[in-house]
């Protein structure tokens, strides 16, 4: 039982996440025009980076990385968002959704 232990204890160890995944109904609730940064925060958390365009406008992005036992079944994901100058989302890009 002991050995049972230890080895689950070692699985999990293994394993590390970063970020919070970016699910289809995370990405489906992006509305360009009303979705704003707030409400991308409260379901993602900050981003992990942001900038201004030359034109000054924000660009937020938000990653998720999953990798499993033993550098196993690595999945990756980065949503890049544009917001206009309230906001609000302009447009946005997903890598490996």
């Amino acid at each position: 039982m002991r050995f049972l232990t230890l080895v689950f204890v070692l699985l999990l160890a293994g394993c590390a996440t970063r970020g919070t995944e970016i699910t289809p109904e995370v990405l489906q609730s992006i509305q360009v025009g009303q979705t704003t940064k707030a409400d991308l925060t409260e379901k993602l958390g900050n981003p992990v980076g942001q900038t201004y365009t030359q034109d000054g406008l924000l660009t937020a992005n938000w990653m998720y990385i999953y990798v499993g036992p033993f550098g196993t079944g690595m999945e990756q994901q980065m949503l890049s968002v544009l917001f206009d100058e309230g906001e609000v989302v302009k447009k946005y890009s997903i890598v490996n959704p």
